[in-house]
């Protein structure tokens, strides 16, 4: 997938990979917070940020989310890269919907890390957090950047508590989100950048596992920690969205698909059935990008017949 090594772009420099072949995710390293208004660096202000996002990535379907279901739009910008990111990253060139608004003029994302720091070294990832004021990253962490939209952003739309998180108990709240960052947020990727067999199969053997977990716990409540959606919900729904056009076949993740499960396909289509949720979706974005990019899983770029381009189908 390419990274920048020393400030140069590098479109077949790869990341760290285990000794028995699993994927391992590096750490993104821009990890600022955004504080209340009045407080610190970095301000949560009206106008002044900007997140880069594609429509393709669902890491940064998690801020798009956020973003539409806590009426952020008029408060925070945004940009979208183009879906195809091999062989020179994220960029910014034509296609439906791509747009630069940070304010910098460059044609790849990659471009804007290096604005910020000419010798940096690590994957270019979205979402990013980009300010406007500073000209400078916040932070590229999906899970903290949806906890800053809603926590100080939100104070500038005259909410007083967090809508996602207040709710629920916090310890379940973190037990569920690891299971499900482990089993398929990031499990969908274990099983498909796997580079050996014994990998392969113990990922996807994770996987599966945490889908019977959660089918199992969907036939007792309407969402994961209860009878409201919260913060996990939202993490999970990305992962979802993508797994039968993409992670069934692209990744190998097909020992079956999402609609083989009851509880969690009606589970889906009632998060998809919130106000604002289908806006975030743009399935030419998300099949181009897999099966366009990743081109040592899919050398020849072929999209398989299966493959929805209509929500309705999912």
């Amino acid at each position: 997938m390419g990274m920048l090594v020393d400030g140069v772009w590098g479109a077949d420099s790869e990341g760290k990979q285990a000794a028995d072949g699993s994927f391992i995710r590096p750490e993104s390293p821009y990890r600022n917070f955004i504080t209340n208004p009045g407080e610190g660096k970095f301000q949560a202000e009206a106008g002044r940020y900007e997140l880069i996002v594609a429509y393709a990535c669902p890491w940064a379907h998690r801020a798009l989310l956020y973003r539409a279901l806590l009426n952020l739009e008029d408060v925070i910008g945004v940009s979208i890269v183009h879906p195809i990111s091999y062989p020179l990253g994220w960029h910014f060139g034509q296609y439906s919907d791509v747009c630069n608004n940070t304010g910098i003029e460059v044609e790849y994302l990659h471009q804007l890390y290096t604005h910020v720091d000419n010798n940096f070294t690590g994957k270019v990832t979205v979402p990013t957090l980009w300010d406007k004021k500073t000209q400078t990253i916040v932070n590229n962490e999906s899970s903290e950047i949806i906890r800053m939209l809603d926590g100080p952003f939100c104070a500038l739309t005259g909410q007083t508590k967090s809508r996602m998180t207040s709710s629920v108990d916090s310890r379940k709240l973190k037990a569920m989100n690891d299971m499900v960052y482990r089993g398929l947020n990031n499990g969908v990727y274990r099983v498909g950048f796997a580079k050996s067999q014994e990998a392969y199969v113990a990922s996807v053997s994770l996987l599966f596992e945490t889908l019977d977990t959660i089918e199992k716990i969907l036939s007792q409540t309407p969402f994961l920690l209860g009878n409201e959606a919260c913060e996990a919900d939202w993490r999970l729904l990305p992962t979802l969205v993508r797994f039968d056009p993409v992670y069934y076949y692209h990744f190998k993740c097909n020992k079956k698909k999402l609609r083989d499960y009851p509880n969690l396909h009606r589970y889906m289509h009632r998060l998809l059935d919130t106000p604002k949720v289908r806006s975030t979706i743009k399935l030419d974005h998300v099949n181009d990008h897999y099966y366009l990019s990743h081109h040592k899983i899919n050398p020849y770029g072929i999209i398989p017949i299966g493959v929805s381009y209509d929500i309705a189908d999912l």
